[in-house]
């Protein structure tokens, strides 16, 4: 359920769709299926586009109520089936008509935003006509199962993978459960081609344009600019992430580097010692005080927090028609990673609810960058001191562990995102073969997490592949995320200031970030343009030439060099007066 929930976000939320054929009006009277007949286009592009573009905003509305269903639900039909009620999206004249529109436009926000539905439809279309493919992939992404040591069966699925790896201490069987999960993708490789394939076929069968200018664009970037990032980010957080690994690889794990595996990652990150301070309830009440301190509204946000079982675990932020319609769904469960979810999802619908633009495109369609650059830096305030000695009572050694495993892990989901973007570019460069994609996945993210993989390992690359680059959005909003945090700190890339010494001393008072009241403003201005706003426009419009990975480096730094300025709370010894009752007497012997 989890995976099908993990679809049905991705097909509503994420820069493209990946829909199925809406259903034929009418068999055909010689068992051939026959499509709807529609209306022909208006005679002016312009026209048509218009009409184009309310047929789409009705259907991420109806999408967005079909989703919202069926995670606060469990049932419900897929948001998929909305496509049949909309036929004309897929008409061979929309796209065309939709360029066209935006060609002529005369008002930049009318030109972005016809460039951005241009680039929903074309991922639309694109979607059906490659369904088969898409489908056989996706089905058998969803059906892989494996057998972990122990297991008379092969009944373990992908979602299962990283909860086994975390909580498994033997590296010897961390080491079988990834490889038994990585022959198990194998058969994936073939599938993850045909669908390459299909897309590049679809793609000219419906006279679109490159891969290279739906991704540039889709994520206002081109492929050439975002590998050029994603260089830069690998290389620019080099040094601190080989300091950061080797140092919570032992103390999580007690290796060294270059003994490290890639089933030994989500190890690695452990925080289980912390779950026992964000019990069921504890992570809504804290993104509540911590946004509300932030100047963050979510009066306007429609909320379902209500702890019934047939919900998805996961907390969700549904943007349905910005800013009137925003709705958070959460459920209780407790531990750092609801936390950590929750305080990102509910900064998500503070956004929605903040967003101000002419137009619903440039709500509701684009990369989103710009908006996941805030919503990760509030989830990234789980690892952040300040914030966890305000809402935990964490201290000492436990709290530095948690700081320094959180900047680890932050820095290493940013390196991954950019490997990931590296790979998708690279290897349409290639022959794009199985083997030459599995040496590329292999090197890139080797060279990203400092864990060896081994030859199996590399073959799990068609279980990570997206023709979309999802990742770019990612690796834009960590990016962003550091220099938002440098800014609100006010505190200059490249210094990390003292905050705390071994020696007890405790360092000088300072209000945090999300307590200043200028926080608000800053928010404001990202949120206010919506999905169609960029990390690199966010960056610019705050005072920064661009993106700078150095501002990532800078505040890892900085949660690294962390050393709390007391011990922690001595454990409270037991009152041994109270169990004088249970001591037996003992007789005396009369000589």
């Amino acid at each position: 359920m989890r995976t099908t929930f993990a679809l049905l976000c991705a097909c509503a939320l994420a820069c493209g769709h990946a829909p199925k054929a809406p259903p034929p009006s009418a068999p055909a009277s010689n068992g051939a299926r026959q499509r709807p007949v529609l209306p022909p286009p208006p005679d002016d592009p312009r026209d048509f586009a218009a009409e184009l573009s309310e047929e789409t905003q009705a259907l991420l509305r109806a999408e967005g109520d079909l989703l919202w269903t069926r995670w606060t639900s469990g049932s419900g039909p897929l948001p998929s089936g909305a496509l049949a009620d909309h036929p004309r999206l897929f008409q061979r004249e929309a796209v065309a008509a939709v360029a066209s529109a935006a060609g002529s436009a005369r008002k930049p926000a009318d030109e972005l935003a016809l460039r951005l539905l241009h680039g929903t439809l074309a991922t639309l279309q694109i979607s059906r006509e490659a369904a088969a493919e898409t489908d056989a992939l996706e089905r058998a992404r969803a059906a892989l199962t494996f057998a972990a040591p122990g297991d008379a069966r092969a009944e373990r699925g992908e979602r299962d993978l990283d909860r086994l790896l975390t909580d498994e201490p033997s590296a010897q069987k961390r080491a079988a459960i990834a490889q038994a999960e990585a022959k198990a993708a194998q058969p994936v490789a073939p599938l993850a081609l045909a669908r390459d394939q299909a897309v590049a076929k679809a793609m000219a069968r419906l006279g679109l344009p490159g891969w290279d200018e739906l991704i540039a664009e889709m994520h206002q970037a081109s492929p050439t600019e975002l590998a050029e990032l994603a260089e830069r980010t690998l290389a620019a957080t080099d040094a601190t992430t080989q300091k950061a690994v080797g140092g919570t690889a032992q103390r999580n794990l007690g290796v060294t580097v270059d003994r490290l595996r890639r089933a030994d990652l989500p190890r690695l990150l452990r925080s289980a010692a912390a779950d026992a301070q964000f019990p069921p309830g504890k992570g809504w009440a804290s993104a509540q005080a911590t946004l509300a301190a932030a100047g963050a509204d979510l009066g306007r946000v429609r909320i379902d927090a209500e702890p019934s079982p047939s919900k998805a675990a996961r907390p969700l932020a549904l943007l349905v028609d910005p800013p009137r319609d925003v709705r958070l769904s959460v459920r209780p469960t407790g531990g750092l990673e609801e936390q950590r979810a929750v305080l990102h999802e509910a900064a998500r619908a503070a956004g929605g609810a903040a967003i101000d633009v002419p137009r619903w495109e440039l709500a509701q369609l684009g990369p989103g960058s710009a908006a996941e650059g805030v919503a990760q830096l509030f989830e990234e305030l789980a690892g952040d001191p300040a914030w966890l000695r305000e809402q935990t009572a964490i201290r000492g050694e436990p709290l530095d562990d948690l700081v320094h495993t959180q900047a680890t892990r932050r820095l290493l989901a940013a390196r991954r995102a950019a490997a990931m973007v590296l790979f998708e570019i690279r290897r349409r460069q290639g022959p794009e073969t199985a083997e030459a994609n599995a040496s590329l996945y292999r090197q890139l993210l080797q060279r990203a997490t400092f864990a060896a993989l081994a030859d199996d390992d590399a073959a799990r690359w068609a279980l990570e592949a997206d023709g979309w680059l999802r990742a770019a959005t990612q690796l834009h909003g960590a990016l962003l995320a550091a220099q938002l945090q440098l800014l609100l700190e006010k505190t200059p890339a490249g210094s990390a200031p003292a905050v705390g010494s071994s020696d007890g001393a405790k360092p000088p008072p300072q209000t945090p970030w999300w307590h200043e009241q200028g926080t608000s403003v800053v928010l404001r201005k990202v949120w206010a343009q919506g999905r169609s706003g960029t990390a690199q426009d966010a960056a610019r419009a705050l005072g920064a030439a661009a993106l700078d990975p150095a501002a990532l480096a800078a505040v890892a730094d900085k949660q690294l060099s962390y050393n709390a300025p007391e011990a922690p709370p001595p454990t409270q010894r037991p009152d041994y007066k109270y169990m004088q009752g249970d001591k037996k007497r003992r007789r005396r012997h009369k000589k």
